[in-house]
């Protein structure tokens, strides 16, 4: 696994490639701690820049270092979390999402449907042959339920395990109704 930047229009991540399939990539991400923070995975056609080699990823190893060192480079078990992930029967895409609604886990959904992304996070309610239905938790009102249905197609990441997608699950475990799954 190859230490690594990308940069899409919309952000910049660092980590390491875990696989790539003809149209995703799944990384694990490095936030600027030092720490793993969840896997994302990228649709590879979003991808503007590839950067192997710089003074900023040559700091963030030694950061990584002691992120090690210091025991909080995993925090949220991100390689437990890889593990699971059914690879060999699935695309990346759809192994990530089976595992959300599996594991009953918040993800982030960003999506492209034109000129301006739109993210949403929470849960997977189903899984449709060419379309997810995305439960999705609005932070800023606290008794809204919408629930969006997403195509494959128009999905640009989804994003596991990270503090994001933990930050949510909080706010969820400690204000939210449970039957909101």
């Amino acid at each position: 696994m190859r230490f690594f930047g990308t940069e899409t229009n919309t952000i910049f991540l660092t980590g390491n490639v875990i696989a790539i399939d003809e149209k995703f990539v799944l990384i694990k991400r490095i936030n600027t701690n030092g720490a793993t923070d969840g896997a994302i995975v990228l649709r590879i056609n979003t991808v503007s820049k590839v950067v192997a080699t710089s003074d900023y990823l040559k700091s963030l190893v030694a950061v990584i270092a002691l992120a090690r060192e210091r025991h909080y480079n995993d925090i949220w078990h991100v390689e437990d979390l890889l593990s699971e992930l059914n690879l060999a029967k699935h695309s990346i895409l759809k192994a990530a999402l089976k595992w959300a609604f599996k594991a009953d886990q918040v993800a982030s959904l960003g999506i492209h449907p034109g000129k301006s992304e739109k993210t949403y996070t929470g849960f997977v309610a189903e899984l449709k042959t060419h379309k997810v239905h995305f439960n999705d938790v609005n932070p800023s009102d606290l008794t809204a339920r919408w629930q969006v249905k997403l195509a494959y197609a128009d999905l640009n990441y989804v994003e596991i395990g990270s503090f994001k997608t933990y930050s949510t699950t909080a706010i969820l475990e400690r204000y939210m109704a449970e039957d909101f799954h």
